[in-house]
């Protein structure tokens, strides 16, 4: 090699490499900058279903307990309504004129409100609630005869039984009787 071409060759040698070396960094700032974050985040649930219970008891001491348990009794063991059977010492030796009554309580002890209604009273029509003037039988609120309310999840209803008999009550009613009265109430997560 010519000595006028070394230092041509050198500059030419060392344009090429330092040329190389910015197109590696370029490529490796490329690669960098192309690089992407990711994130993920994972989310778990469970599912349960609703717990729906409708309970029901006589006051003791004319109370509503609001909390579970005794002297509830649990609406499943009745065919899908909670019957309430009255002792029949309560409305025994019933006299003309006279207004007895009972407090009776329904529980929701589940988690939604319900729908609660009173299936239509059952009694027989030869006893005192029979004849051609009959002693009534109704299921009442501290106003008005109860038929249905929604009643909120772990909330208590006192509702009262009351039996009155007319003040001129036939004397042919003398000794009847009417055997259980049975009183059922259903709920429904149907709420208007």
């Amino acid at each position: 090699m010519s000595p006028s071409l070394e230092p041509n060759a050198r500059k030419a040698s060392t344009i090429i490499r330092l040329a190389l070396a910015s197109v590696a960094l370029i490529g490796i700032g490329a690669a960098a900058t192309s690089a992407s974050w990711t994130a993920q985040t994972t989310l778990t649930a469970s599912a349960k279903a609703a717990s729906i219970e409708l309970y029901g008891a006589l006051a003791v001491n004319g109370i509503c307990s609001t909390s579970a348990g005794s002297p509830y009794v649990e609406a499943d063991t009745a065919g899908g309504g909670v019957v309430i059977t009255l002792a029949s010492g309560e409305f025994a030796a019933l006299l003309p004129d006279q207004k007895r009554t009972v407090r009776i309580c329904v529980r929701n002890g589940g988690d939604l409100p319900l729908n609660v209604s009173l299936q239509p009273l059952a009694v027989t029509s030869n006893s005192v609630f029979g004849g051609s003037t009959p002693a009534t039988l109704e299921v009442r609120t501290s106003s008005a005869a109860f038929t249905a309310t929604v009643l909120a999840a772990n909330a208590t209803l006192p509702l009262d039984v009351v039996v009155t008999t007319p003040a001129q009550w036939s004397t042919s009613s003398q000794g009847l009787s009417s055997g259980a009265v049975q009183i059922v109430f259903s709920g429904t997560t149907d709420v208007p």
